[in-house]
């Protein structure tokens, strides 16, 4: 089947919804008028397109307040979200109409895209730093003009469809050799530029605190954050920077508040997930967050946690993730991702908020307990109010530490060589009690620490439920 999705953005007028004789058939449910094109008009346009299937965000769900829904349509409303990933995956051709842009004339959203090719003076830092904030100000005025950047509903057609022309309020797209493709602009297009900033950024700070680049394997490494000086003043705007970026898309917007999940469900590819509305927003985000878990298991704990949080959190976006700062990681020998405790949150009913991780059958999982005269040097990735951080020994004694008092470690990955030891990647384990006939094993999540030096008590537990607040 083909399919030709058409996302965008415009005022809709839902008081002044389409006569129902000139709905499409099979749409049962009101669609508004809008502020631009009429309906038959967007009709004739499609005609000239030239494909059998049309899936338009315009009238793809039923997109009233929830409370003048019926049973039927609040049903119908779930089963046409859940259909959204596979149309997206199945579809032949795809644009993102941009309704309030004309690449004829100057805006925000054309310097993100151009931001790429026009680079600034990397070993100057007030350069860097003009350049970034002029970033972060292109971003939320484009997110003001534009309503595609904005929506949250937007955000899957981003993820899934990046290479989806740009299609300016005249229909022309907005061309240049220099673009991925090398012709016209998609959505990759304007993701790459401030993918490329954040990790630049990410680099800049590592190398601060660190004294050399997070990876040095890969291509150009460190190339950006070794030509910036080093000050306590650098660290915070970067820190602060980085932040912004990756907050980026927790700005924007829902006509419901369920929905702050459930248009994720496509973007995240998560399948076999029930849509429901009017339940409380604590169950929807159980849901939502057991589904992601159960998909990505241990991709999603390479996090930083604040000093106070829940696991419910992580569907709001509150913590950050530490992907950014791509450090070497690699299976230790003989170790491989089927040896990792499997992940679990809640349960059946969506009932509990706890997270487990279980041993899988015929293994154990293993635990190290923090021996302060073995460790040579740790990376503990913390998060504050200013962003992600990193606290080593350039900052305090592993032993000073007060956190890492009766401290435990579920070593997962090898990291970088130091002197003659090498790191182990593991999961911080703060306030541990350990397992008995009757009680699982249960600890404070204390987010990713980097480890030299980790020590030689061990302990074996079967399973062991993680609190989230350190």
């Amino acid at each position: 089947m083909e399919w030709f999705p058409i996302p965008g953005g415009f005022i809709a007028n839902w008081k002044k919804p389409v006569p129902p004789s000139e709905l499409p058939d099979g749409v049962i449910w009101n669609v508004p008028t809008t502020s631009r094109w009429t309906l038959a008009e967007a009709r004739e346009v499609m005609k000239t397109i030239g494909t059998r299937y049309i899936w338009w965000d315009w009238m793809c769900v039923p997109q009233v307040r929830n409370d003048d829904l019926g049973k039927g349509l609040l049903d119908a409303k779930g089963e046409e979200i859940g259909k959204q990933l596979h149309i997206y995956r199945n579809s032949k051709k795809s644009i993102v109409w941009l309704h309030s842009t004309s690449w004829a004339e100057e805006s925000a959203l054309k310097k993100i895209l151009l931001l790429g090719m026009t680079r600034p003076g990397d070993a100057d830092p007030e350069i860097v730093r003009k350049h970034t904030a002029d970033v972060e100000q292109w971003i939320q005025t484009a997110q003001k003009e534009e309503r595609w950047l904005k929506s949250g509903w937007t955000l899957q057609e981003g993820v899934l469809l990046g290479d989806t022309l740009l299609i300016d309020s005249n229909g022309k797209p907005f061309s240049d050799e220099r673009f991925y493709n090398e012709a016209q602009a998609t959505v990759r297009d304007l993701s790459i530029p401030i993918s490329v900033l954040a990790h630049n950024l990410a680099s800049a700070y590592f190398i601060h605190v660190e004294g050399h680049d997070p990876d040095p394997v890969r291509p150009g490494a460190g190339q950006f954050g070794n030509l910036l000086p080093k000050s306590p003043n650098s660290a915070l705007w970067l820190r602060r920077s980085i932040k912004f970026l990756v907050e980026t898309g927790l700005s924007r917007e829902y006509k419901y508040v369920e929905d702050s999940c459930w248009a994720l469900i496509g973007a995240m590819e998560l399948e076999n997930v029930k849509v429901e509305y009017g339940i409380p927003m604590d169950d929807v985000k159980r849901q939502f967050l057991s589904a992601l878990i159960a998909k990505n298991q241990w991709e999603m704990f390479f996090l930083p946690p604040p000093s106070v949080f829940r696991w419910l959190s992580i569907a709001d976006g509150a913590l950050l993730p530490l992907g950014l700062f791509l450090v070497e990681s690699h299976p230790s020998p003989g170790f491989t991702e089927d040896n990792l405790p499997q992940i679990i949150f809640s349960d059946e009913h969506f009932g509990s908020d706890d997270l487990r991780l279980k041993a899988k059958e015929g293994q154990v999982i293993g635990l190290f307990r923090a021996a302060k005269e073995t460790v040579t040097w740790f990376r503990h990735y913390r998060q504050d109010e200013d962003g992600l951080r990193i606290v080593s020994p350039r900052v305090v004694a592993f032993a000073e530490d007060a956190l890492f008092e009766s401290a435990w470690f579920l070593p997962l990955w090898d990291v970088d060589i130091k002197g003659e030891i090498r790191g182990k990647r593991c999961v911080l384990l703060l306030r541990f009690n350990g397992e008995s006939a009757a009680q699982p094993a249960r600890a404070a999540f204390g987010g990713m620490i980097d480890i030299w030096g980790i020590g030689t008590e061990r302990i074996e537990i079967d399973e062991i439920i993680l609190d989230p607040t350190p």
